[in-house]
């Protein structure tokens, strides 16, 4: 992984960021340095290789949906609050919303931009591509927005809502890098299709990360989604399990912020393990891993060249942050 990283650092440090109007472009530059994991790009590249593609063709869409991620936390911020991201401040909090928001859409389009200039076989296929993920992840945050103000959220919903707001982005990144190898259109559905799996294990995990992560290891608070009243599939899965009195409980504090934070998230806590609610996740996070795998095992690669990906899923499966 290290060296695909290394890749990944050089081509988003080459990006040229000094234009103007300054206070468009900093902001760019501001939450690309911040590194992040970069398990997108690092997807592409990953299955790019699994078919024997070009590397310095494949960095251009790992590079491209690396910059439509980033846009879409430029945006993400805004809507939920959120003062920091990777322990910096946001980009609103560091500039202002307005700046932001057209920052946000400056990364959007060089994304566009960086998709263009990829020369060879499949651009128009990894241009529309990267047109359907935006579009599905847009479809996804609004969801969750929706869901804010939605009392009865299902978890059939929820798991549409993070399919199209998580999933699809891992998806793609896979999907662009057989695109680039010129792999065939079944094996460019499998790797779409695993990333879909462990997308959806990506964001569960990160559920049950919120409430029982090892704080000094989550590189967060835990319980912000409990303080913050958000639908996740632990908050869902104990209103489905909760009985009468614990139902309400569960009622009276996802209905306001005004608690006292620690009480509210070790009372809620005690709701999760008494349902054993982060069992439930983990089972399901197990059960995805499995289709994950499951789906690897019909790539029709011989099985030393699935080794990175298959390191991936077990790295997935057991993080702790």
């Amino acid at each position: 992984m290290e060296d695909y990283n290394k890749q990944i650092q050089e081509a988003i440090s080459g990006l040229d960021w000094q234009m103007q109007p300054a206070n468009l472009y900093q902001p760019i530059e501001y939450i690309l340095s911040q590194g992040g994991k970069r398990i997108r790009p690092y997807l592409c590249l990953v299955a790019n290789e699994m078919f024997g593609g070009n590397a310095q063709k494949a960095i251009i869409p790992a590079i491209a949906f690396e910059m439509l991620h980033n846009f879409t936390l430029i945006h993400d911020d805004i809507m939920d609050k959120a003062d920091l991201r990777r322990g910096k401040p946001t980009v609103y909090k560091q500039w202002n919303t307005n700046i932001a928001i057209l920052s946000g859409d400056a990364l959007f389009a060089k994304a566009f931009e960086q998709m263009m200039s990829y020369q060879g076989t499949g651009k128009e296929q990894l241009l529309n591509l990267l047109l359907q993920t935006t579009l599905e992840i847009c479809e996804g945050q609004q969801l969750d927005l929706d869901f804010e103000t939605q009392q009865n959220v299902q978890i059939d919903e929820y798991i549409k809502m993070i399919r199209l707001k998580t999933a699809v982005m891992l998806a793609a990144c896979l999907k662009a890098g057989v695109i680039v190898a010129q792999a065939d259109t079944v094996q460019q559905q499998l790797l779409y299709d695993y990333g879909i799996q462990i997308g959806l294990a990506f964001q569960i995990q990160d559920d049950y990360l919120d409430v029982y992560a090892d704080v000094n290891k989550f590189g967060k608070k835990v319980g912000g989604d409990i303080m913050d009243n958000k639908k996740t599939y632990m908050s869902l899965k104990a209103f489905e399990l909760a009985q009468e009195e614990d139902y309400q409980q569960l009622q009276k504090y996802f209905s306001g912020l005004h608690f006292d934070k620690e009480e509210k998230f070790n009372n809620v806590k005690a709701i999760y393990d008494k349902y054993e609610v982060g069992k439930e996740a983990l089972s399901l996070v197990e059960e995805l891993y499995i289709n994950s795998i499951s789906i690897l095992d019909s790539v029709n690669i011989a099985e030393e060249k699935k080794s990175e990906l298959l390191s991936f899923s077990k790295r997935l499966m057991y993080r702790q942050f």
